[in-house]
């Protein structure tokens, strides 16, 4: 797919209410956490986003936000954005999980300091 320039905004849709503090609205790092797969054994290759904030939930049966941040600041810390589809993307290129777990950490927290709540749907989750 194309290259996407630092000013694109990418979205990722919360699924869980334990990715956001319901006091404050700050996005907690446990948001970019890459999922596990018992299947294969092995971590996912990235987290989840999209181009658009109406496109990033249509697959999930609740959502209780949006969460917003920049291609730039992806970049910024190291990873990388993997445009594989016309809208969807994939923040790639985490350390390993287990091999690398403070390093990891790290980006994780980074990434949630610079996430911003786009939508806040805490109180009245969306439905698909």
């Amino acid at each position: 797919m194309n290259e996407l320039s630092n000013d694109i905004l990418l979205y990722r849709a919360i699924s869980k209410k334990r990715w956001i503090d319901p006091e404050n609205g700050v996005i907690q790092p446990v948001a970019f956490e890459l999922r596990f797969r018992q299947k294969t054994q092995q971590y996912e290759r990235g987290v989840s986003c999209d181009l658009t904030p109406n496109l990033c939930y249509q697959y999930i049966d609740k959502c209780f936000g949006i969460i917003e941040l920049s291609v730039g600041d992806v970049r910024a810390l190291g990873l990388e954005v993997d445009n594989d589809h016309d809208s969807h993307v994939n923040i790639i290129n985490f350390p390993n999980p287990d091999l690398e777990e403070k390093e990891y950490e790290l980006i994780l927290d980074k990434l949630a300091q610079k996430a911003r709540l786009y939508q806040n749907w805490l109180d009245n989750p969306r439905s698909r």
